[in-house]
């Protein structure tokens, strides 16, 4: 049974995985254009942020799923 609140996240999973698609590109394409390296401490806080985002992204769909589970049980009690 989908649940608006989930089609709601997917979309702004999808829409911030375009987001960040975009970002990416366009920052390599302007570090080629300029001729720069990549200073290595930003590679660093890029990789700290990206597996930062990564978690709360495991947490939001777990606390989802939780929502959903907690949910149903609500449903069942109250139905009886």
């Amino acid at each position: 049974m989908p649940n608006g609140n989930q089609s709601l996240i997917s979309e702004d999973s999808s829409v911030m995985a375009r987001m960040q698609k975009k970002f990416w590109k366009t920052k390599q394409v302007l570090i080629k254009a300029t001729g720069k390296k990549e200073d290595e401490y930003v590679v660093a806080s890029d990789a700290d942020l990206d597996a930062k985002l990564e978690f709360f992204r495991s947490v939001q769909a777990t606390c989802t799923e939780l929502l959903k589970v907690i949910e149903r049980y609500q449903h069942r009690i109250t139905r009886e």
